[in-house]
């Protein structure tokens, strides 16, 4: 599972998979930082570009990216970050503050116990 924030919006969105969240998320944008990433567990991920966006005169171009754990204080830990958000894009139970901060934190406590 990936959450994702739209930063602008303050809005987060739950996808099944990194597949998923990519296909959703424009690479220009995320680039732009419009979009933000966390794995199920609530850890900060960030885009790697394999294929760099293109601007220019006539238009632009999305690149290609994968999602990587991120570097040290890239952005916070999804935990944190919940607080700013204001609209939840899932499905019950993750349509909620509670919901997503329960399901990461018995997320966490699961890669822990592993």
């Amino acid at each position: 599972m990936i959450f994702v924030v739209e930063t602008q919006e303050r809005a987060i969105y739950v996808f099944s998979d990194e597949n998923e969240a990519i296909a959703h998320c424009e690479g220009l944008d995320v680039e732009a930082a419009v979009w933000l990433f966390w794995d199920d567990a609530g850890r900060p991920l960030e885009p790697h570009f394999t294929v760099p966006n293109q601007r220019g005169f006539f238009g632009s171009k999305n690149g290609v990216y994968t999602l990587v754990p991120s570097s040290t204080d890239h952005h916070a830990v999804l935990d944190e970050a919940l607080e700013e958000i204001l609209n939840f894009e899932g499905k019950a139970p993750l349509n909620s503050l509670a919901g997503v901060r329960a399901h990461i934190n018995s997320s966490a406590r699961a890669g822990n116990d592993a």
